[in-house]
């Protein structure tokens, strides 16, 4: 399950890291909210507790930010992941396009227990909503060519240039693609001209304006 406001939670983690990291002294509570442009000291409390609570920081008790210190995987999460493209999760396929857009994410969504490579795919298109996958979400893909049936994965389709999200099933010499949309069809294709690139182990909702 993902928070509301992980991005801005995020800001604040990597604000903590950038005074400790720096030196720039200890911070309080309301300066950790000015500088993240919270609306009270009681909205910054919060998030501290929540990134206490994923075990990104630790606190010591007091009001003070120096009564706070980041964990190891807390420093970590500081750092960046590349946002690698988009990925279609509508009726067409659209090819990957590459980007320097990064992204900080906590490390326990980035780290990876079976040692494979992570990154970001951002959703084009409504297809996935039944799983909880809107068009603008981050997914975090872990690389894995051989997931179980009826993982969430992402694929790429013919000759490697479209790229898609979906269920994945194997049905003999073909794959079925499900989407998780009474609107959208299976995408039924020889199971040689797909390529899947790894399983979605996490969605991050961006904010979404009103």
């Amino acid at each position: 399950m993902v928070r509301k406001n992980f991005e801005r939670r995020m800001e604040v983690l990597k604000y903590l890291a950038r005074c400790f990291g720096e030196g720039d002294g200890s911070p309080s509570v309301r300066e950790v909210g000015e500088a993240v442009g919270l609306s009270s000291s009681q909205t910054a409390y919060k998030y501290l507790r929540q990134l206490e609570e994923d075990g990104l920081i630790e606190r010591r008790g007091g009001g003070r930010a120096r009564d706070i210190r980041l964990t190891e995987r807390g420093w970590e999460a500081a750092g960046e992941m590349p946002l690698l493209g988009r990925i279609a999760a509508g009726r067409g396929l659209e090819a990957v396009a590459l980007g320097d857009e990064a992204y900080s994410l906590a490390q326990d969504l980035l780290g990876s227990r079976s040692g494979r490579e992570r990154y970001l795919l951002r959703v084009v298109g409504e297809s996935m909503i039944g799983a909880h996958i809107a068009d603008g979400d981050l997914l975090i893909i872990e690389k894995d060519e051989d997931p179980p049936d009826g993982t969430v994965v992402a694929a790429l389709i013919g000759n490697g240039d479209e790229v898609t999200v979906k269920r994945l099933f194997r049905e003999g010499e073909n794959v079925r693609l499900r989407p998780e949309n009474g609107d959208h069809e299976d995408i039924v294709v020889d199971a040689g001209d797909v390529k899947v690139q790894g399983r979605v182990v996490y969605v991050v909702h961006p904010p979404r304006s009103r």
